[in-house]
């Protein structure tokens, strides 16, 4: 009878402490990473909304400036073709839209990087996103339908 050949004994080592280490530093460093990421969309939250709070605010500063040049008795053409009614909507209108999607684009943002949780939208920052795109939305408004 012939023997079979001996087959080598496939045995599992457990990793070793090097091996862990390495793992360890690489997900802590990939914490880190996500965690300033995080800081970041936030930050580009925060700019947002000042963008948005300056627009609106210069939109209504435009407003009332022009408004008086109108009715001081100059002929200015100019006054004719941008009315200060359509240079306040077009900046109000540019500061809600580019609130309302930032506020998407962070929170899918988030999402992507797996860190989104539904209290995202009960933040600080959200807070006073909802407050600017309130007041930004009754300007528009207000100056949409008030002759």
């Amino acid at each position: 009878m012939t023997e079979a050949p001996e087959t080598p004994l496939v045995t599992f080592e457990p990793p070793t402490e090097k091996g862990e280490k390495k793992k360890k530093k690489k997900e802590a460093k990939l914490d880190i990473t996500r965690d300033k990421l995080e800081l970041s969309l936030y930050r580009g939250q925060v700019a947002m909304v000042r963008t948005a709070a300056t627009t609106t605010t210069l939109g209504f500063a435009l407003y009332k400036l022009l408004e008086e040049k109108t009715h001081d008795g100059l002929n200015r053409p100019i006054l004719h073709v941008f009315t200060p009614r359509l240079v306040a909507l077009f900046l109000f209108l540019s500061g809600f839209v580019g609130l309302f999607t930032y506020c998407f684009r962070h929170a899918a943002s988030l999402r992507k990087i797996g860190r989104f949780t539904p209290r995202f939208y009960f933040t600080g920052v959200m807070l006073v996103s909802y407050i600017i795109l309130l007041l930004t939305f009754m300007l528009f408004l207000g100056t949409l339908f008030n002759e």
